[in-house]
């Protein structure tokens, strides 16, 4: 007898069904909106999620989407919304208006065709709600000089606690003030399009992440960097408070990598989504609000290359998107008759197994990228950590590859600088390294540093970084490690494997030029990417040529690193799973069967002697006597043959009715 019930089993995924955070990250254009919105409908027929066939299912795709929107339909959760812009609008209210005019006036003076005008017309715009909205805020958030530094004010008893936080849950999640002033500050905002700066929203996010004020980019101190991350943390935790611990809630968007790293740390119940599409998809949908060369500029935005400091407070998409859990498509589906038909089906997929794990299996797709994504921790490069791998048309695996050096050299995350200076490790270094500038480069660029920061760390270097800073340029063919797709593809010529033709690559990043060009002479048919932005090597290599040779490039779609195994890995065997539920007993139903079965045959039986009795009396009363007992007499031969006692037991009773005078008959 099984002693768990349907309710045991619930409160082992109450956690998943109780509390869940997903953060939207993705370019400018991409969809993040669109799948905030989709998440807060009220009700699962709200989403209008397209309906899965139930008959002649052309692959198992098709059967596994059937069972992820069953699943939804009747588990749908509605989100509610936090979005960054929100929370730099409060920040903002902390400060004075007049402040405000003055730093858009310094930001964008330059840019921006009579600004001076332009922006005196937005402060006359937006002040009077800015003023009232100022009023709220002052009484429920402080400035303080530690972590956090934006705090939700305490009250001086329990009660005042308690109005407060029900006034910034009001202010944040019931009423829409906030949100609504949000969106008239973007639109006034948006008169302030700059060629050269980023928009008012990005430069106040990045200033409140560098230096703790939106109006101030200044002096950088790390503290800060959380800022945003823990306001979204207070807030959450203010929800819970008024929603019975429970929360399902979804960030919009998050723009930096240290706080995608935040909320990674803080809740296991924290998955960050990315959502990307095509150039051309984002274009589209931009074009009504930007120029082509805003959209340029935008672009050169997302792939400038930062500077070490940078990464802890200016907008980093590009690794956020590398460092999300799982991918989702947005292209324009017009033709599908629904705009968002493909994403829709993405987020039905990711959300039925987040709810609840193993319901279906993995794509090959995911099964190639989640390996090529585990690959790369084994790179030694302390630049950016690769993983790739080759496969036939049947994603069935030939060959994983990582970015690092060639076999039989060390790793740049293994080696030492005092090793080098000091000649402890020759082999570790190149006869380069340890005779030309390079050497003399890291003597004076290590000689005062102070050692005990490192707490114990390695100090390795990167031999390119040194190399370019040599030679005054940016050369890529100074690494010292081959590319993941380079190395995976060589591993198959190495070890004598089979050709590629026809064959896919898989690679955790995208591939650069020179491993485009590899792919497209191996006759590679299909690359699998995560970066949505792969250079010029689509344009300059990928799409050239002859059509049947060209590769298609297709963004990646699935989830990969922990999110693989937390959405694949079922909490329990799904067959206890089931028998939990629906308390089945296959020994009790098989004996159910044979018992019915058995009484079935039994009177089959019966009704069988039943016809067989009434033949006979209907055939004996035709018989005149002497054929009754030519009858007789020839079934008891046959019966002393077969049966000699009950032979014996009906000659004697025959014998005792005749005395009797009975009749033969009767």
């Amino acid at each position: 007898m099984n002693s768990m019930t349907p309710n045991d089993l619930d409160a082992l995924y109450q956690l998943r069904n109780k509390f869940l955070i997903i953060g939207l990250t993705g370019r400018l254009g991409s969809g993040c909106s669109t799948v905030a919105t989709m998440l807060c409908h009220k009700s699962f027929d709200d989403c209008n999620f397209p309906k899965p066939i139930t008959t002649e299912f052309k692959s198992n795709e098709e059967r596994k989407y059937r069972i992820v929107y069953n699943y939804l339909e009747k588990n749908w959760k509605q989100f509610t919304l936090i979005r960054a812009s929100d929370i730099i609008t409060m920040t903002l209210c902390l400060k004075d208006l007049e402040a405000l005019t003055h730093f858009l006036l310094n930001s964008y003076k330059d840019d921006i065709i009579n600004a001076a005008s332009v922006i005196n017309q937005i402060k006359k715009n937006i002040e009077y709600n800015f003023n009232s909205l100022q009023k709220k805020i002052e009484q429920l958030f402080e400035i303080t000089k530690e972590s956090p530094v934006y705090e939700i004010k305490k009250g001086e008893d329990e009660k005042s606690s308690s109005r407060i936080k029900k006034e910034v849950n009001d202010l944040f999640f019931i009423n829409k003030e906030l949100s609504a002033f949000t969106g008239a500050l973007k639109t006034e905002f948006s008169k302030l399009k700059s060629k050269t700066r980023p928009t008012p929203f990005q430069l106040f996010g990045d200033n409140i992440r560098k230096t703790g004020n939106p109006l101030d980019s200044s002096t950088f101190l790390p503290k800060n960097s959380y800022i945003i991350a823990e306001v979204t943390n207070q807030l959450i935790k203010i929800f819970r408070e008024h929603n019975e611990k429970s929360a399902h809630i979804v960030i919009d968007s998050i723009r930096n990598s240290m706080e995608a790293r935040y909320f990674k740390e803080r809740f296991s119940a924290f998955y960050l989504f990315a959502v990307n599409t095509e150039n051309e998809h984002r274009e589209k949908r931009l074009s009504s609000e930007y120029n082509a060369e805003e959209l340029k500029s935008i672009d050169n935005e997302y792939n400038r290359n930062l500077k070490t400091e940078e990464t802890f407070y200016v907008q980093d998409i590009k690794t956020c998107i590398q460092v999300s859990d799982i991918y989702l498509y947005n292209p324009n589906d017009k033709e599908k008759g629904d705009t968002y038909t493909t994403i829709k089906k993405d987020v039905v997929r990711y959300l039925a197994l987040i709810f609840q794990p193993g319901i279906i299996t993995p794509t090959p797709q995911e099964r190639c990228m989640q390996i090529a994504y585990t690959a790369k921790y084994n790179s030694g490069c302390i630049s950016r950590q690769v993983g790739a791998v080759v496969t036939d048309d049947r994603f069935s695996i030939k060959s994983i590859g990582w970015n690092n050096t060639p076999e039989g050299q060390t790793p740049c995350l293994l080696r030492n600088v005092d090793d080098l200076l000091h000649n402890s490790d020759p082999e570790a270094f190149s006869e380069y390294e340890k005779t030309s500038e390079i050497k003399q480069l890291l003597k004076t660029a290590y000689k005062s540093i102070d050692k005990s920061r490192l707490k114990g760390r390695n100090v390795s270097f990167c031999f390119k970084e040194g190399q370019n800073c040599l030679e005054h340029e940016k050369n890529q063919v100074h690494t010292r490690s081959l590319h993941a797709e380079e190395n995976a593809m060589l591993q198959i010529a190495k070890y004598g494997g089979e050709g590629l033709t026809k064959g896919f690559l898989f690679t955790s990043a995208s591939p650069c030029e020179l491993c485009s060009k590899k792919a497209y002479q191996l006759g590679i048919k299909q690359i699998f990417y995560i970066d949505p932005y792969p250079g010029i090597s689509v344009n300059q290599i990928l799409i050239s040529g002859v059509e049947v040779h060209k590769p298609k490039l297709i963004l990646f779609i699935g989830a990969i690193g922990r999110a693989y195994h937390n959405l694949f890995e079922p909490f329990m065997a799904y067959k206890d799973e089931l028998k939990t539920l629906l308390n089945y007993d296959y020994e009790k139903s098989n004996l159910n069967i044979l018992q019915s079965k058995a009484s079935v045959e039994k009177g089959k039986y019966m009704d069988d002697i039943k016809k067989r009795r009434d033949k006979l009396n209907s055939d004996l009363i035709t018989l005149n006597p002497e054929e009754l007992n030519k009858l007789i007499e020839s079934n008891l031969d046959k019966l002393m043959e077969s049966n000699p006692d009950e032979y014996r037991r009906l000659i004697t009773e025959r014998q005792n009715k005749i005395k009797d005078g009975e009749e033969i008959k009767e």
